[in-house]
């Protein structure tokens, strides 16, 4: 005789609440980054500066790259990021192909759901809704944005990609 003992195994689920405390605004415009960081230092009267590393992304075993503008506010205590949703990869598909449009581009987004924002501003903190409300108003007058609102962080799938350190003496004066 055979006595099968019936193990039980037990399944532990918890719930992780995601809080966040910025607010995301997204950009869809041609401008490229730097160009962009400049009207955006114009029309706010903020002070964008190129974070000397990329937000290195890699899935798949592919890296990609996106560019970051910080502005440290210290009189309202935040902080500004401007960070690139887009990078544009260059490859080559075959070694044989022996045309002059040999090379692709491949489009690789931090934030997939959002594939039509070019650009993301994170603003660390939590503001009253008129003055979120004042900075759209202001960046919508500037040349060149096709297209700008803000973004639920709760409804991405990917919002763990805007989680990153930067440290204060990595950015370029």
């Amino acid at each position: 005789m055979i006595l099968l003992r019936k193990t039980m195994s037990k399944i532990y689920s918890f719930e992780f609440d995601y809080e966040h405390d910025y607010t995301l605004i997204g950009i869809h415009t041609p401008l490229e980054d730097y160009r962009l960081a400049y009207l955006l230092n114009k029309t706010l009267g903020i002070q964008f500066r190129r974070y000397k590393e990329d937000l290195d992304l890699i899935e798949r075993s592919e890296k990609s790259s996106f560019s970051i503008f910080i502005f440290d506010d210290k009189k309202n205590m935040t902080t500004w990021t401007l960070i690139s949703n887009k990078n544009i990869q260059t490859e080559t598909p075959s070694a044989s192909a022996d045309s002059l449009f040999a090379k692709e581009q491949k489009s690789v987004f931090l934030i997939p759901e959002k594939r039509m924002v070019d650009f993301l501003i994170r603003i660390d903190g939590t503001f009253p809704d008129n003055f979120i409300k004042d900075i759209i108003d202001s960046i919508r007058k500037m040349n060149h944005i096709i297209a700008l609102y803000t973004i639920d962080p709760l409804d991405l799938k990917s919002r763990d990609h805007l989680i990153f350190e930067t440290k204060p003496g990595e950015i370029y004066l």
